[in-house]
Order: C-alpha cells, then structure tokens, then sequence
C-alpha cells in the first residue's frame, strides 16, 4: 500500500512538471545577420534575455546575411510549421515578409515587429510594431548637416538596402531635415549595410562629383568603407553623420573621424518585443498602439562620455 502511495505521488509530481512546462510558450526571433552589426547583436541577445527571463524558450532564426530576404521568409515558414506560440520579427523587405506573415495569423501565432516593418495597410498580421522612428531620427541628422554646413554645400547618401523600410524611412528623413536649407542632395546609392558597398558607392559618387561637404550614412557597420573611399580619393574635412549609435560609431566620434551619429536603444526595443508579445499570449492587446517609438538621440563630442 506504502508503495503504490508513493507511486501515486510520482505521478502527480510528474503531471504538475508537465503541466508547468505546458505553460511555457516557444517563442521564435526571425532578423538577418548578427556578424559585424553591432546593433542586430545587441536586440538579437536583448529579446534573447527577455525571453528566458520570462521562463519561455528562444528560438533564434538567423539569414546570416544583411539582403538574405527568401531565406528569412523561408525560416520564418519553418518556424510556423514547427509550431512555435509567438513569433518577433525584424523583416529586411517590407513587402516579402506579408505573405509568410498571413500564415503565421491564419495559424493564430501572434507577431511582433521589431526594428524594422512592413508595408503600409497590413497592421491587422502583427500586434505592434516597436522601433526607433526612423523618420525623425533621420531628419534629426538632416537638420544637424543644415547647421554644421551653414546651408551650403552639396550632400550625398549612403543607404541601406533597397526595400528596408528602416534604411528608406532614415533616408527619406534625412532630406526632409535638409529641404529648403541651401544643401543640395547629389545623389544617393545603397550601400546594404555592407563596409565592401559602402567603400563602393561612395567611390561611385565621388567620381561623379567629388564637391561633396557632407555625407549621411544610414548605419554605423558602413562607416569604415565611406571613410576607406574618401581617403583613396584624398577628400577631407567633409561632414559625416550616421545613424545607430553603435560603440564603433561612438569610437569614431572620439578619433574625429565623423561628427555624430543617430543613437537607437536596441536593449529597450527587445525587451518591449518580448512584453508585447506576452500582452497578446494574455488577450490583453486592447489599446496597443500600432507603432511604438523606442526614441533616438544624437551623439557627438559633447555627450559620447
């Protein structure tokens, strides 16, 4: 009798483990690379941290490239199929990414984006959208030039990829911070948040038209290969604001390579993806906002310390 009580109380035990790990929710991060983009790392291990915190499990979803768009879509598929509660997503494309995100509502997995979102008119497959706004910060580095630059003088830029509507929204910006100042924007190419093409088009505009007194660059990880191309071509004293506020770009600030850049807060963006995403596994979504700005400040000599 002694023995079969105690084989009833293993049992027990055993279904309140089950049913406590029942509780716990999957939880899938699909972005595109965390090599050599200090920013992607830092949401990357953020949403990670929150995830575990919270007594859920991370599973990560890596393209490992920064224009890998079908194999995010792909992974992004994979995960659904796998059955994960919820899914954070940093989409590269803002188009390609709909289709495989109307699976993940027709499966009833919630989504949150992070960073970066999807095109207009199709709120209604994601709880909300949490990132810097991108748009003011880049006409934030716009209005700065304007100051820097007294109104005069032409300006080039170096983008991101085509079809990100973070490297878009930070351009875009960009030229509404500068309109009707004096400055005149020259020309612009994608550099795919890339030092090889970014070192590539600028070279491209600067043989161009080499008269260039400003340069705004849509991330820090493009920096080295704007600043290789203005030294093969012996350019100097032009004025350099980019955008991520990345410890690489704060070093280049101190060295008095560049003047500022556009500091975003990745720590706040994933640990937001991740409590929003929670609100949605408790139907508590009422009164969400679609878009949620994490903020932005510039850096520069004054307050890199």
């Amino acid at each position: 009798m002694k023995r079969f009580a105690l084989f009833l109380l293993a049992l027990c035990l055993l279904f309140t483990m089950s049913l406590a790990f029942a509780e716990g929710k999957t939880i899938g991060y699909s972005t595109k690379t965390i090599t050599n983009d200090a920013f992607q790392l830092s949401l990357y291990n953020a949403i990670k941290a929150a995830v575990e915190a919270s007594g859920d499990t991370f599973v990560g979803a890596l393209a490992e490239s920064q224009t890998a768009v079908a194999t995010q879509v792909n992974q992004i598929e994979d995960l659904i199929n796998q059955g994960v509660d919820g899914l954070i997503v940093n989409p590269m494309d803002s188009n390609a990414a709909i289709q495989v995100l109307e699976k993940a509502k027709q499966a009833g997995i919630p989504v949150v984006l992070v960073d970066q979102g999807i095109a207009a008119g199709h709120e209604d497959l994601y709880v909300t959208f949490i990132s810097t706004d991108n748009a003011a910060g880049g006409k934030s580095a716009g209005e700065r030039m304007v100051a820097e630059l007294g109104g005069k003088g032409n300006v080039i830029i170096v983008r991101g990829a085509n079809g990100s509507q973070a490297g878009d929204d930070r351009a875009d910006g960009f030229k509404e911070g500068i309109k009707d100042s004096g400055l005149v924007m020259i020309n612009e190419q994608p550099g795919d948040w890339v030092v090889d093409k970014a070192m590539q088009v600028t070279e491209n505009m600067i043989q161009a038209n080499p008269d260039i007194q400003g340069i705004f660059c849509c991330s820090d990880n493009m920096l080295p290969g704007i600043l290789q191309a203005l030294k093969n071509n012996d350019i100097e004293d032009v004025v350099i604001i980019s955008f991520d506020g990345s410890d690489a770009g704060i070093q280049l600030i101190k060295d008095g390579e560049i003047l500022g850049t556009v500091a975003q807060f990745p720590d706040k963006i994933g640990a937001w993806g991740v409590e929003y995403l929670q609100k949605a596994f408790d139907k508590a979504t009422e009164g969400v906002p679609s878009f949620v700005d994490a903020g932005t400040q510039i850096f520069d000599l004054t307050n890199v310390k």
